[in-house]
């Protein structure tokens, strides 16, 4: 067969002063009887686990590769036509078949230059703004304040620094302290779960549950990124359908959805710890969206805005502008679906930041959870509510299966994954949704619910210590409900319309429990492996930057992909390295977004809203 993907050389195209390099996509055909042709359309209509080889990509240098033809773009002014024809004669010595053009992705040429917009020096002087406020933070920390050591109060020296007197906390100018690094880092590098209350200590474990998920993510990710590249070697990815040791990958978004878990159950223990303080009614609904809004969205939107702007600038290649460019050009049209978490319900005309599609769905499902909870305060109105919830979202899963035909999961075929998911419609309809993804949202409601019910009520958790060996069974359960999946990637007819509507109701509800015993395990000492791992000191830092870590990893990810020249050779090696590279640049410079904007935006948020009856010294 022919390649699936090519690329002629990049650089030797452009050193020449006419040198013209475009990527495109073409349709294969015979007009006569082949045999070749024949089995590659029969090959290819196995999408599930096969390419579409009638579809073949290429990087064609015109001004090099079809030079004869070169002449003719000046007479008739038709590229396409002529880069049909090229390819068209290439292919006939070769293999005896044709080609039409597809698709044009781009063209670049020696004369290109580099513009800067206005956008651009927009987004510097954002950067410049941060780094400036950062540095004045600091030197403000560090010379115009000392701590007295022996009393752990923050006494100020000089008259620009107000007096008050707050035990064990940083004193002077809230604002400007914010920014302080070395304040910040404090924070960062914390014991998980420190706080006054004492309930929070028992908490920590989300610290760890974040960084492993993040982590998990991530990896999925790096699998992702690299398929949707120029592939030396396809038959890799589509061996992995065959290979158990990868299955874990096919059906691993399962994972991501432990951060729905993780997000609903401290929105409903923290209400009820602040309920304890203050009544809660009506006001903390716009309060709470809003607080979330300005907790998630700075960081995010800088991230969205540096896609948008200078990631175009940072390299070349033939696969630039297919990895990098095009997320920037999706970013600047659709940025304001993003910020304002409504980009999963457009994501197939909206690919600016794939993954944000979570980001979406987990604020609307905050933001009516938040709603409910504010509005049924009572026990058993509550129990109620959330048991209709939970019935509610599986039915209207299952509904969009059946009526809409949609797979029982994401089913992540070759094909699918080069496009990012765009015309899946099991992805756009139902898997990146809010409305759609509830059944996990209430587990997590009812868990921080129960806890909290349990705490305050002193329950003894002691006698059922001797049931541990169930919570050990949660990562064992856990694998076998993720490598069931598989099920649906078998080859034969496609399965009874009971058991797709089924498995698309009831599988990530049931994952998503074992996360939910696990987690409730652990905070009341049930057993003391899991726990043990989870509660580790050193996933306190990480976290707590998990979330920046989430924003910024497939900007590594692009960047080292969209670089390369020549189609990528995957191996296992090569795919763990580049998992290796993510997590480390990920969390390296998430520390920094975390230090550096994160932070300051909580800071100045706790600032805004902290009390003004403060005793002076």
């Amino acid at each position: 067969m022919p390649p699936l993907y090519a690329l002629d050389d990049y650089s030797e195209c452009l050193l020449q002063p006419e040198g013209l390099y475009c990527v495109a996509d073409y349709h294969l055909f015979s007009n006569a009887h082949s045999d070749l042709m024949h089995f590659i359309q029969e090959y290819s209509a196995f999408k599930r686990k096969h390419y579409n080889y009638t579809l073949i990509h290429r990087g064609t240098c015109v001004s090099i590769t079809c030079r004869d033809y070169i002449h003719r773009i000046n007479e008739t002014g038709d590229l396409e036509m002529i880069l049909g024809e090229c390819l068209n004669e290439s292919l006939w010595r070769s293999h005896k078949l044709e080609a039409s053009l597809a698709e044009l992705k781009y063209c670049k040429s020696a004369e290109d230059k580099t513009i800067l917009e206005l956008s651009d020096f927009l987004v510097a002087a954002v950067y410049v703004i941060l780094i400036t406020l950062n540095i004045i933070g600091s030197f403000y920390d560090i010379l115009l304040c000392e701590k007295d050591s022996k009393t752990g109060i923050k006494l100020i020296i000089i008259n620009n620094c107000s007096t008050f007197m707050i035990k064990y906390s940083y004193l002077g100018n809230p604002y400007l302290l914010s920014f302080s690094m070395r304040r910040n880092w404090s924070k960062l590098t914390a014991p998980g779960g420190s706080g006054p209350d004492s309930r929070m200590e028992r908490l920590k474990l989300f610290n760890g549950l974040r960084a492993m998920t993040s982590v998990c993510v991530i990896f999925s990710h790096a699998a992702l990124i690299l398929s949707t590249s120029y592939i030396a070697n396809p038959r890799f990815v589509e061996q992995i359908y065959d290979d158990l040791s990868k299955q874990m990958l096919l059906n691993g978004n399962f994972v991501t959805h432990t951060f729905f878990v993780m997000s609903s159950f401290l929105l409903a223990y923290n209400l009820q710890i602040q309920s304890e303080k203050t009544e809660i009614t009506w006001i903390h609904i716009p309060k709470g969206i809003l607080l979330r809004w300005i907790r998630l969205t700075p960081s995010y939107a800088l991230v969205i805005a540096t896609i948008s702007t200078w990631m175009r600038y940072m390299g070349s290649g033939p696969m630039w502008d297919l990895i990098v460019v095009s997320e920037a050009n999706y970013c600047r049209h659709y940025w304001w679906a993003n910020i304002f978490y409504f980009n999963n319900y457009i994501y197939k005309y909206d690919i600016c930041f794939p993954h944000g599609w979570y980001l979406a769905a987990d604020t609307q499902m905050f933001c009516i959870s938040l709603i409910l909870l504010v509005l049924v305060q009572k026990p058993q109105h509550r129990k109620v509510a959330l048991v209709l919830l939970f019935l509610l979202s599986l039915l209207i899963t299952a509904a969009h299966t059946y009526f809409q035909d949609l797979t029982a999961i994401l089913l992540q075929s070759p094909e699918t994954i080069r496009t990012l998911y765009k015309d899946d419609d099991t992805f756009n309809l139902s898997f990146s949704r809010g409305h759609t993804n509830f059944s996990t949202y209430t587990l997590g409601l009812a868990g921080g619910i129960l806890t909290y019910y349990w705490q305050t009520n002193g329950k003894d958790f002691t006698k059922y210590k001797k049931y541990r060996w169930l919570v050990w069974l949660v990562f064992p359960l856990g694998v076998a409900i993720i490598l069931s999946g598989t099920l649906f990637f078998t080859d034969g007819e496609g399965q009874s319309a009971v058991l797709r509507v089924g498995y698309a109701a009831l599988s990530k509800p049931t994952f998503q429990l074992l996360m939910l015993i696990l987690i409730i395990g652990s905070i009341f000492k049930i057993e003391t492996v899991y726990r043990g791992i989870i509660e580790w000191r050193g996933f306190a830092w990480a976290g707590r930057v998990s979330y920046s870590a989430f924003l910024l990893h497939t900007l590594f990810q692009r960047g080292v992909v969209g670089y390369q020249t020549t189609p990528l050779y995957l191996s296992d090696f090569f795919i763990f390295m580049m998992l290796c590279e993510s997590v480390l640049l990920s969390f390296l410079l998430g520390t920094v977004l975390w230090l550096a904007v994160e932070a300051p935006i909580g800071g100045l948020t706790r600032a805004l809203l902290a009390p003004r009856n403060k005793n002076k010294l």
